[in-house]
Order: structure tokens, then sequence, then C-alpha cells
């Protein structure tokens, strides 16, 4: 008698190409969450600076000035009481504003004309990742005078860019940028090569956002 075997397994090869293939497929849906993923925290951020800043001109619309935006505790509670930030921000002792890559985000007053008039506000977030840095710092913050935006700065040391005046011609060099509207330097939004020399810090870049 004859004794048939019916083999329907399958190959090691067979088994080893839809390993490989599930493999290139886990690897591009990693990329395209993270790609996603950095698009979500971005437009998040883009939106929280827009929220802050009606919030403010709206709380400080009969002041002299933004004064109390300062860096003391005060501030810090003057913030938080008013609800000029959304409260995702605040970090899980309520105590600091965090932004979405876990870096500070500081709402704060800056200068207009002079020192220390107090008449200009403004957002620095710290912690961005190139990527976001780059779409941050080429965002459309507002390009006509009728906007307020004072100046926008990657990397600037002077007093996370709040120093910089009104009229700015905007400047640009290696690892750092100051881009104003209408600027006869470097204007706004601020063009991508510049952004992309600006923006080399890795993860660690920063950015402030000054209006009036």
């Amino acid at each position: 008698m004859k004794k048939l075997n019916n083999e329907t397994g399958r190959s090691m090869i067979e088994m080893l190409g839809v390993l490989a293939i599930i493999g290139v497929l886990s690897v591009g849906g990693i990329a395209g969450y993270s790609k996603a993923m950095m698009q979500y925290k971005i437009n998040k951020t883009a939106d929280q600076v827009s929220q802050v800043v009606t919030n403010v001109r709206t709380l400080f619309g009969s002041q002299k000035d933004y004064k109390a935006l300062g860096y003391s505790g005060n501030a810090v509670n003057l913030i938080k009481k008013s609800h000029l930030a959304p409260d995702e921000l605040w970090n899980s002792a309520g105590t600091d504003l965090e932004n979405v890559f876990g870096g500070y985000f500081h709402i704060t007053y800056g200068k207009k004309k002079t020192d220390a008039d107090g008449k200009a506000f403004g957002v620095s977030l710290s912690s961005i990742p190139e990527e976001a840095c780059m779409a941050l710092a080429t965002y459309d913050w507002g390009s006509g005078s009728s906007s307020g935006l004072i100046s926008l700065s990657v990397n600037d040391a002077t007093v996370y860019g709040m120093t910089t005046t009104v009229g700015c011609t905007g400047s640009s060099s290696a690892g750092k940028a100051i881009a104003c509207p209408n600027g006869s330097t470097v204007t706004v939004p601020m063009p991508v090569n510049i952004a992309a020399t600006a923006c080399a810090s890795g993860d660690s870049n920063w950015i402030s956002i000054k209006f009036y």
C-alpha cells in the first residue's frame, strides 16, 4: 500500500519573505506616524501661540503696557487666574507652562521702541526640533503692519528675543536669525533657506515671537 503525504505548510523561504514584507510595512507605518505626529505638534503649537496672543490683547486692551507679564511668580499667577494660556500648557505641577515638545512656553513683555518700555509682549518656546523650528519660523505670523507683529527670532539670546526693537531690518547668521515685517535684510515669513541655517541646534532650538 502506498502512503500519501500531502504537505500544505510553508517553506522557510516563504516565511522569511512574509516576515520581510511585514518588517517593511512596519517601518513605513512608524515613519508615517512620526511624520503625522510632528505635523500635529507643529499645528498645535501655532494654534496655542495664536490663542495666547488673542487672550493677552483682550486682557491688556485698556492697559498702558504689558509689564505685568514679567518673570516673577506674580506673573505666573496672573497667567493662570486670567486663563491667558490653554490649560493643556500647564505642567503636571501647575507651576509653569510647557510646549508640546517638552520645552518651556514663556509669555512675557518686551520693548517696542525703547529699552524696558514694556509696550510689547511675546511668546518664547524652547526645545524645538529642527523640522518644527523651520515650520514655525517660516509660518506667516503676520507680514503686514496691521498684524502687530514686531519680530520673530530663532536662537536669539537677547532675553528670549524680547529686546529687538520695532522697525528692525532683520539679521541672519549661522544658528541665529531675526525676521521683521518689511525687514530690509530678513522679512517675514522667514525665507526657508535662512530658517534652515538658523534652526541648526538639533532638538534644542528656541523661537521667540513678539507683538504689540
